[in-house]
């Protein structure tokens, strides 16, 4: 492992507590998230963070009221550190590694996705008895670090690139409605026909926003009678009644095969929503969430 010139690179009990709240802090970028990690007061973070700056006499973190950065100085006692306390770690779990997979693993994942990854749950479950399973079932976006979770299954495009993601697969965004309000309000023929349709909208948890209808060669709408921010509760509204929704296949699949929705406009379907695994980008991971992406990777034919 190099490390950048002139830096000491010191592996006592106290050392160590000093450079893991400096590496804390740059990864999750403050203070406070990195403390609730390791379990420390905001305090206490702050004060080894400046004991190692003295002893090194070189500034790691540049500081203001809203935000903090490394320094030049600090980004290379970062990738040193990083670096150091992932093959310590690493070797620690190696050598007090159980015969057997323990504690928790916390996986969050959308509305109605469950039945979908549940095969590769109970895959998981059966090869881990002994792991408990904390599963956050929610369309809101996990925060990793902040929420304490381990892997988040989403929908679309990785956008944080603090974070590592393994794609499973891909899944169409489909237009469906019940056939009862298809019988009452006729069924739409081209796009162009939406607008004189009802429907519901998803409300998109990182803006806030409605998500547009999206159709090939070209988008529109229906009339809004509802915007919801739950993907269980979108097809729900779609058996109810309410009218036409857009949904990835995986949530309404059943729905369709038993002919409780029907799908519509099948021939201007948008391309495919990415559905990825993601996890932190730490080159440790622990043993639960490894022992996961490898099974996930065989589930999914991923080699």
């Amino acid at each position: 492992m190099a490390k950048p010139s002139g830096l000491k690179v010191n592996t006592g009990a106290q050392d160590l507590i000093k450079q893991r709240c400096f590496v804390q802090t740059v990864r999750t970028g403050g203070i406070t998230s990195a403390a609730r990690l390791l379990g420390l007061t905001p305090s206490g973070v702050s004060k080894n963070i400046a004991r190692l700056e003295a002893e090194l006499g070189v500034q790691l973190l540049a500081r203001d009221r809203r935000s903090m950065a490394p320094t030049g100085r600090g980004q290379e006692a970062f990738e040193a550190y990083d670096a150091l306390i992932a093959q310590l770690d690493q070797m620690q779990e190696q050598l007090a590694a159980p015969a057997e997979l323990t504690g928790q693993l916390g996986l969050s994942l959308p509305g109605g996705c469950l039945p979908w990854l549940a095969p590769l749950l109970a895959r998981y479950r059966a090869a881990h008895p002994l792991v408990q399973l904390r599963l956050n079932v929610s369309d809101v976006h996990s925060d990793l670090v902040r929420d304490r979770n381990d892997l988040a299954l989403r929908f679309g495009r990785l956008k944080d690139s603090s974070v590592r993601a393994l794609g499973l697969a891909a899944t169409p965004l489909v237009v469906c409605a019940s056939p009862a309000y298809l019988e009452r309000a006729g069924v739409p023929r081209q796009p162009a026909e939406l607008a004189g349709h009802e429907g519901v909208l998803f409300r998109l948890p990182e803006t806030g926003r409605a998500r547009p209808v999206e159709l090939v060669p070209e988008s529109a709408s229906w009339r809004a009678v509802a915007v919801i921010d739950d993907g269980q509760s979108l097809v729900h509204a779609a058996l109810a009644g309410f009218g036409l929704i857009q949904a990835p296949l995986l949530l309404v699949e059943a729905e369709l095969e038993a002919g409780r929705l029907v799908e519509v406009l099948a021939a201007h379907r948008p391309a495919p929503l990415e559905v990825n695994l993601l996890f932190s980008s730490h080159a440790w991971l622990p043993a639960q969430t490894r022992a996961f992406i490898d099974l996930a990777r065989l589930q999914f034919g991923l080699g």
